[in-house]
């Protein structure tokens, strides 16, 4: 994800109109943004209509966000409000009134707080996990993220390692992911 490890640092980079930068940033936070909108009952292609307007009004607003180190947050925010306008324009032009789009639509409500914790937290794991190196990534990915718990052996043929280096290995990537999760 490049040289931007804050979100300070990635926002100064597209206020000075570091291309590469703002790719980062859309990266960085491209899966809040769309799990968002579809947890608040929208149709993948409702989502995408929702992506985009998010990401056009922080280009917009950039310049005046002030607390850099929130923007997955005021993101959170901005997204919630996308779908639900997105929601009431669907009812109108479904001929429904708004409160109907409430009623049909509950997942519109405002996620439990403990949800978006959760998210917040599964978007710094992420963050966290693009600075590993890549063998760090690629064991964890394969130790905890695999449909099905892999073998020693198994792990050790994919990534062309010794059997026995790779609890060792484990144990140090797993100390590089919690310094990098400190540091968010």
């Amino acid at each position: 994800m490049g040289d931007y490890c804050t979100d300070s640092q990635l926002i100064a980079a597209c206020l000075a109109g570091d291309g590469a930068a703002w790719s980062c940033l859309v990266e960085r936070y491209q899966r809040l943004v769309y799990s968002i909108a579809l947890r608040q009952g929208l149709t993948a292609e409702d989502a995408d209509d929702v992506f985009q307007a998010v990401f056009v009004i922080l280009l917009g607003k950039l310049d005046t966000c002030r607390d850099h180190e929130r923007l997955g947050s005021w993101l959170t925010t901005i997204t919630r409000r996308e779908a639900w306008r997105v929601l009431r324009e669907r009812a109108r032009h479904e001929g429904a009134a708004d409160e109907d789009v409430l009623a049909e639509y509950p997942a519109a409500e405002p996620l439990p707080e403990a949800t978006l914790q959760q998210m917040e937290e599964q978007h710094l794991i992420r963050q966290a996990m693009a600075r590993l190196s890549e063998r760090c990534r690629r064991l964890l990915l394969r130790l905890f993220y695999a449909p099905e718990t892999p073998s020693y052996a198994d792990i050790a043929r994919d990534l062309g390692m010794p059997a026995g280096s790779i609890g060792p290995t484990r144990a140090r990537c797993l100390e590089r992911l919690k310094a990098l999760l400190r540091a968010s």
